[in-house]
């Protein structure tokens, strides 16, 4: 991604374009959230930026993006991403396996699923599909957004303008590779369990 494109986009139609980008990103259309808020966090370092601002926009465009997605969920249902949640990597199959335990671990999920791509994009959605409390979810939402922008907008202003973007960006690849397979070991033992249990 290049510093200079967003730079002009920004400068040109204002911090706007943070609110949209991050928007995007959480309903689920493809953006580079993470990278994009260390880029932001670079910015303000070298005071191309302000602070306050960029931080306000971003996290208006992430929580806006959630409650939109939590709507969707909860209004439009699940015939509604059956038909058309593929473009979103809702599959019928992932809404099913998901609904019956999002209200045994929704606190975490909607806490600290911004930081893992892929559940980033759908726990919004399960959220309102699997009809969790609405003030509760925007608590844990208001809360979750704000430690989640500020964290990359942080480590963008001491850190990115020392390391290389490339590198952040593969950390937090190999980050979300090392979680999917601690995931699908934990699975793997679980079906052993099961299969343990049952003769």
């Amino acid at each position: 991604m290049d510093l200079t494109i967003i730079s002009q986009y920004i400068h040109s139609y204002g911090y706007i374009v943070i609110l949209l980008v991050l928007f995007c990103g959480i309903v689920g259309i493809p953006a580079p959230e993470e990278s994009f808020l260390i880029l932001l966090g670079m910015f303000i370092a070298k005071h191309q930026l302000n602070l306050y601002e960029s931080s306000l926009f971003a996290f208006l465009g992430v929580i806006t993006g959630m409650l939109t997605a939590y709507g969707l969920g909860r209004y439009a249902g699940t015939p509604f991403f059956d038909k058309y949640g593929k473009y979103v990597g809702l599959t019928k199959e992932k809404i099913e396996a998901a609904s019956g335990s999002y209200h045994k671990y929704g606190i975490w999920t909607i806490l600290f699923g911004l930081y893992i791509p892929g559940l980033r994009q759908i726990s919004p959605y399960m959220a309102g599909i699997s009809r969790y409390p609405f003030l509760l979810y925007l608590l844990l939402s208001v809360v979750g957004s704000l430690v989640w922008v500020l964290s990359f907008l942080i480590l963008g202003y001491y850190v990115g303008d020392r390391i290389h973007i490339s590198y952040i960006i593969m950390g937090a690849v190999a980050f979300f590779v090392i979680y999917l397979l601690i995931k699908r070991k934990r699975k793997r033992n679980r079906k052993r369990l099961e299969r343990r249990d049952g003769q």
